[in-house]
């Protein structure tokens, strides 16, 4: 018996490499090419692991030339409820990916059915009698002549703004909260695409090996959500980055003009103002520089277009960058601009009608 390493023959030594470039190309597409809030993200209540949405699932797939097929395994379609007490609706799919030479590279089967929470129960509001918008509050104030807290419909809703006592049958008497979801008829088609959406995210997880990045195993299958839309709007995408070949040098100003052009098409600055601002060309900012630039533009922006303070402005850009160091240009805007309009909102004061007695003002 000898201590002498064993050598592995080259094909083997090929394989290892080929499985190492594997892993890193996908670590850099997912790094330089993925955007969370559109490809991938987390879901509130499924834990901190990432899920994959379908569009980040479309662009691994293509990365690495599969094609998918699907094959439908079950489909229950029982409409008037005689074999399961209630209508109810399930379908099974097997998504097959092949690579370029048509061999199979991973399989997945998935499933989706109507009596899943978000398909068998629906959120039930009070709806109005009058106009049938499901738009009726209580409200804060006492009537006038009345004292009654009653009911209204309310305009900025959708509703009528029709008034009704706070003991008024029509109202009272209604459902509140869950309820059976007495339309899922209208969600048959939704559910067998979901089932196909979720089997394909499944597969490329497995053809691509991704299983360390996105939520896949059984445990967690919950989180393997396919149907979870994005929050970001997909015509407010950011351009992906190019991968430099080797021997070619990055335009570094080239960069640093695209990403003065994504925030001025938002903010509204124009060239003359960001050369003041920044003090130099786009040629001679590196990376340091051009993120202090564009925080700069996003302050002003929250200053003059959302009514935010200075402070107030920096504080959330600062927010946003902890929660999420690595991200892009594109979601700081988008998410900077929402909070913006929640502070906004904190900050405006809840006017208190006025107290009067016999039409005559007291306070």
């Amino acid at each position: 018996m000898t201590n002498a390493i064993v050598r592995l023959p080259q094909t083997s030594i090929e394989q290892i490499n080929t499985a190492v470039d594997h892993y890193n190309t996908l670590v850099l597409f997912i790094q330089r090419s993925l955007r969370e809030g559109l490809d991938y993200g987390t879901i509130k209540g499924c834990g901190d692991k990432p899920v994959l949405f379908k569009p980040g699932a479309e662009k691994i797939a293509t990365l690495f030339g599969l094609r998918e097929s699907f094959e439908r395994l079950e489909a229950i379609k029982d409409w008037t409820g005689q074999q399961f007490k209630e209508p109810f609706f399930n379908f099974e799919y097997k998504c097959t990916l092949r690579d370029r030479l048509g061999d199979v590279v991973a399989e997945c089967v998935a499933s989706c059915n109507s009596w899943e929470e978000k398909y068998r129960y629906r959120t039930s509001g009070r709806t109005c009698p009058k106009c049938g918008a499901a738009a009726i509050k209580r409200s804060n104030y006492p009537d006038k002549q009345t004292g009654d807290k009653g009911w209204y419909c309310h305009t900025k809703s959708g509703g009528c703004n029709a008034k009704f006592q706070s003991d008024d049958p029509q109202i009272i008497s209604q459902q509140q909260g869950k309820v059976p979801n007495d339309r899922v008829f209208d969600q048959v088609n939704t559910i067998d695409k979901m089932a196909q959406k979720r089997s394909f995210v499944g597969s490329v997880i497995l053809a691509a090996n991704a299983s360390n990045f996105f939520a896949v195993e059984h445990s967690e299958i919950q989180t393997l959500d396919a149907d979870f839309e994005p929050l970001e709007d997909v015509s407010s995408a950011a351009r992906l980055e190019r991968m430099p070949i080797e021997g070619e040098e990055m335009d570094q100003g080239q960069l640093n003009r695209d990403r003065i052009r994504l925030v001025i098409e938002r903010t509204g600055h124009t060239l003359a103002q960001v050369k003041q601002m920044a003090g130099k060309t786009a040629d001679q900012l590196n990376d340091e520089e051009m993120q202090s630039l564009i925080e700069q533009l996003l302050i002003e922006w929250g200053r003059t277009r959302h009514h935010v303070s200075v402070q107030i402005a920096r504080q959330l850009i600062n927010k946003i960058r902890a929660e999420q160091p690595r991200i892009t240009d594109n979601n700081l805007i988008h998410r900077f601009a929402l909070r913006c309009s929640e502070a906004l909102s904190e900050q405006v004061p809840v006017r208190r009608q006025a107290t009067t007695v016999n039409g005559v003002g007291i306070d």
